[in-house]
């Protein structure tokens, strides 16, 4: 009897701790997402503002790549998120 209730206490004792553990976790995922909507909004002002906020990934880019002109697709240039080329042709500053 005394058995059971002590793996009883236990088992609450470790789900109230496990409840708890994903209340902070569900905070810190709130937390960052509303981050990230401030930022998007941010990069949605910055565009509006310095850029032009109406690209599109099938816009076609031509560059002058040594003299020779190279026509590719905005979504191409741009696919991989934090490069040189994101920040160059994502049309935030084409102003």
């Amino acid at each position: 009897q005394k058995a059971e209730e002590a793996l009883k206490a236990a088992r609450s004792d470790h789900e109230s701790a496990y409840d708890a553990e994903i209340k902070k976790l569900d905070d810190v995922k709130k937390t960052l997402l509303d981050r990230l909507h401030d930022l998007n909004e941010q990069k949605k002002q910055c565009a509006a503002a310095y850029g032009n906020a109406n690209v599109s990934d099938d816009d076609l880019i031509e560059i002058n790549a040594g003299g020779k002109i190279i026509a590719a697709r905005r979504g191409v240039l741009c696919q991989v998120k934090g490069t040189r080329f994101e920040a160059l042709f994502s049309g935030r500053w084409e102003q």
